[in-house]
């Protein structure tokens, strides 16, 4: 009645896996009692709350409010609701109110809330430069 596919032919390019949706990207959390002297990469999302001295790479990294970032952040998307002191480049950011946000910025879009507190140097880059 059904017949299953031989192991040896090929995936017609319409039956060929495509990439992960956002939905189905990892996702890692970092709890505010945590304080890390290093790098963190990760190639999905990433929740940090805790205290970093080094890099943050990621496909899309999240500092919420508890967090405290001395370093470099890349990403494809980054929002940052604690402190970052440092570099960030990522396509979209969003600094959201309460940041405290010492740093030089690379961007595609930019966008900060009223109360945000910001310094630093502004480049808007194209998504083309951009490299993870």
């Amino acid at each position: 009645m059904f017949q299953s596919k031989p192991a040896d032919v090929p995936l017609k390019s319409a039956e060929a896996p495509s990439a992960p949706a956002i939905s189905d990207w990892k996702r890692s959390v970092i709890a505010e009692d945590i304080v890390i002297e290093g790098n963190i990469v990760s190639q999905g999302i990433l929740e940090f709350g805790g205290q970093i001295t080094d890099d943050i790479t990621a496909d899309a990294v999240v500092l919420t409010s508890t967090a405290r970032v001395c370093g470099r952040v890349r990403a494809r998307q980054l929002t940052i609701e604690g402190e970052l002191q440092g570099a960030a480049t990522a396509l979209n950011v969003s600094i959201k109110t309460g940041t405290r946000v010492k740093a030089n910025f690379a961007y595609e879009t930019l966008e900060v809330a009223s109360g945000a507190q910001v310094d630093g140097e502004y480049k808007r880059i194209s998504a083309d430069q951009f490299k993870l």
